[in-house]
């Protein structure tokens, strides 16, 4: 679409991502090559990503996320990453992963933490407070009374 965006990373910056991706995988007892393997071979996927690919004039791969695996495909697009963390805090990014996201062009700003003002509202609304059996959006300001 040509529109440009920011990304917002609320993890401990894109080195977390591979830290993930490895728990993940150790917790679904399953290695990178074996979900290379199914990603590669199921045949739903392989159409999946070609009806986008077609339809959308795109050039999405077989394999999100894992070339090399940890590195997040999106955030090439954006023009900037905002991560809600400091620069002390970030997880540290393997040589590999560093790389292909500066040939990328991908720039990232540890911006630290995102923190409400009293009296901010969300646009998503996604605090919620029941009220007679129906939720309502609520407000919960930083002395704790709720709107």
């Amino acid at each position: 679409l040509s529109i440009p965006s920011v990304a917002l990373l609320t993890t401990a910056g894109p080195g977390s991502i591979q830290r993930t991706t490895a728990e993940y995988l150790r917790m679904s007892q399953t290695t990178e090559e074996m979900l290379v393997k199914e990603l590669e071979d199921f045949q739903p996927h392989r159409e999946a990503v070609d009806r986008l690919n077609e339809k959308y004039g795109l050039d999405i791969g077989l394999l999100p996320n894992m070339q090399p695996i940890g590195k997040l495909d999106v955030l090439k697009w954006s023009a900037i990453t905002l991560v809600t963390t400091c620069e002390d805090l970030l997880d540290p990014m393997t040589p590999n992963v560093a790389e292909v996201y500066t040939k990328e062009g991908a720039i990232f700003e540890a911006v630290g933490l995102l923190l409400d003002q009293a009296g901010a509202r969300r646009a998503a609304g996604h605090k919620f407070e029941a009220s007679g059996g129906a939720s309502k959006p609520a407000t919960k300001h930083a002395g704790g009374e709720v709107d």
